[in-house]
């Protein structure tokens, strides 16, 4: 929670599937259960949230990857290379979320099952093979 008022409350709510991402909105009292304000008092963190002028942010993103989806890698890219992972190379998604927006990634060589490696890759890069 980071904001107060008489009848409502300016709640920040933290998107578990994606860490990183949030939504923010004002929630009625009369649904929360509030212990404890105090905390509120001279508070910082509502000052700097409000000064990135992300407070408008009402939705999370959509989760674009499940846990063992079968990805293949849609860009050519140096950080990907440097581990031996190419442009076509093909893998499973191993966690059911993300962190910011990027995926654990293992990519085995399909000619003979050995892992080629394990990576986080940004879900723009990724392309959904099977589900």
């Amino acid at each position: 929670m980071l904001d107060v008022k008489t009848t409502y409350c300016f709640v920040l709510f933290y998107n578990k599937k994606n860490r990183g991402d949030y939504a923010c909105c004002n929630v009625n009292k009369q649904y929360l259960d509030v212990l404890n304000l105090d905390y509120i008092k001279g508070d910082s963190i509502l000052k700097r949230f409000k000064a990135t002028g992300d407070i408008t942010k009402d939705s999370f993103e959509s989760q674009k990857f499940l846990e063992y989806d079968y990805v293949e890698l849609a860009v050519e890219k140096k950080k990907y290379a440097i581990e031996g992972v190419h442009k076509c190379a093909r893998g499973a998604v191993m966690e059911n979320y993300c962190i910011g927006s990027e995926y654990y990634v293992i990519f085995t060589d399909e000619s003979n099952g050995e892992d080629i490696a394990e990576m986080s890759v940004h879900e723009n890069d990724l392309i959904l093979i099977k589900r």
